[in-house]
């Protein structure tokens, strides 16, 4: 079936390779990273005997953060040393910043072509391979399986959409999910459908979803919540007016910003503290959002402009790593990429864990179980377009306590969901020794 697949890979690569080679430039990174996405990956030193050299896979931040404790775990462990590969500018960022000293090596993961993901095995020698989530790539597992190394399936998960998918094409799928040697399922839902596409039932177990452990920065004082306020123009020492209401569109796609901007234009008009801010999920898409602002009566301002120079009613922010930060500040978050025409959705973890009342819409078939979990502790909300979300922000608006209520309907949903991870960890421990 290998074949099959490398067949029809191919043609869609030699297309998509002019234009990820512009992506790739524009961003920075043409030498390190296209070098290392065709597995020319840096050669680890020698492996000293007795170690155990494990090949972990996290394909961007939200991953990246949820294994940190694992890292950390597996440190302590002097018999294991750890090569770490993410696929994202932003992931190999973060993982740089995080985990040099936690890791043997941090590179680019290969692209899934043969010759690519074969150089970059010849190079890494893994005793182990573990991967995040649902990042099955048939050429990356086919290599392991050749080399008899085991293939570990962490935090997985399969989307609606990922799962109609490989149901359509069960007789090709099949070999990749019985390569998978061991699965730790994220929910029930998927430890049922990774059994009915092939693997083994009695190599899955539930850990729970790892990202509902992940350890939030340090929260902000009050003082440093009114002091970020004011970097984005939303607040000016004015005793008499106080704080303004802020409502978060957290990882925005295309059409979302708009519905929101519309939404905001409306709910002024009756909430004048009411301040909008944006965190798109992809930050390249700045002017596109820059032209939608330029059109709209509004005072607004990009986070990667430096501080503004007068206060503003909506502000876009631009920059990396700063979410868990910003949705610190806010009052409500609405949850991108879920409102029609999207329907995968972005993580709603963190707002969940900071406690923020959330809204999202239909299309979260990414984060499914997690939010069904969050409506059913009473922490979210679903909407099913821009006009039921405008209705339902005018409604928790004009009840304070109802967002009291929500938010602290959070710590039960947090503690339902904690461990995960020590559920890992345990459930690797047979192929760490």
């Amino acid at each position: 079936m290998i074949w099959i697949y490398r067949l029809f890979f191919l043609p869609g690569l030699l297309v998509s390779l002019p234009r990820y080679w512009w992506q790739t430039r524009r961003r920075g990174s043409i030498k390190e990273r296209l070098g290392q996405r065709l597995g020319w990956v840096p050669r680890p030193k020698a492996k000293s005997p007795g170690k155990v050299r494990v090949w972990i896979q996290a394909v961007s931040v939200g991953e990246l953060q949820a294994i940190h404790p694992l890292l950390e775990s597996l440190h302590k462990r002097r018999h294991v040393e750890v090569i770490l590969t993410t696929t994202t500018v932003t992931g190999y960022q973060l993982a740089r910043e995080k985990y040099t000293r936690l890791t043997e090596q941090i590179s680019y993961f290969p692209i899934d072509w043969v010759s690519f993901s074969r150089r970059a095995w010849n190079r890494i020698q893994p005793d182990r391979c573990i991967l995040m989530e649902g990042e099955l790539w048939p050429e990356h597992l086919h290599q392991a399986t050749k080399r008899g190394i085991p293939v570990l399936l962490i935090n997985a998960r399969m989307s609606d959409r990922a799962f109609h998918y490989h149901t359509r094409l069960k007789v090709l799928a099949k070999p990749v999910f019985k390569s998978l040697t061991k699965v730790l399922a994220s929910s029930e839902q998927s430890k049922e459908r990774y059994a009915g596409l092939g693997v083994d039932p009695a190599a899955i177990a539930i850990t729970g979803n790892m990202k509902c452990d992940f350890s939030l920065p340090r929260t902000l004082s009050d003082g440093e919540a009114g002091q970020l306020l004011r970097e984005l123009g939303f607040f000016r020492d004015d005793p008499s007016r106080g704080k303004p209401f802020v409502l978060c569109g957290a990882s925005t796609w295309p059409g979302e910003e708009e519905a929101l901007l519309n939404i905001f234009l409306s709910l002024k008009k009756w909430r004048s503290d009411l301040r909008l801010l944006i965190v798109p999920r992809h930050m390249e898409r700045r002017e596109e959002i820059r032209k939608q602002l330029r059109n709209q009566p509004v005072r607004f301002h990009f986070r990667t402009d430096g501080l503004p120079e007068e206060p503003v009613e909506v502000h876009i922010g631009d920059t990396t790593g700063e979410l868990v930060k910003f949705l610190q500040i806010s009052h409500i978050v609405f949850v991108g990429r879920s409102l029609p025409p999207h329907t995968q959705g972005q993580t709603p973890i963190e707002a969940g864990l900071l406690q923020k009342p959330i809204l999202f819409g239909p299309g979260m078939s990414n984060f499914k179980a997690i939010g069904q979990s969050l409506i059913d502790h009473g922490v979210a909300e679903r909407v099913e377009h821009p006009a039921d979300l405008e209705q339902k922000l005018r409604d928790w608006m004009a009840a304070p306590d109802l967002l009291r209520e929500k938010s602290n309907n959070a710590s039960g949903w947090m503690a339902a969901h904690r461990g995960a991870n020590a559920r890992t960890l345990q459930g690797l421990e047979e192929y760490l020794r």
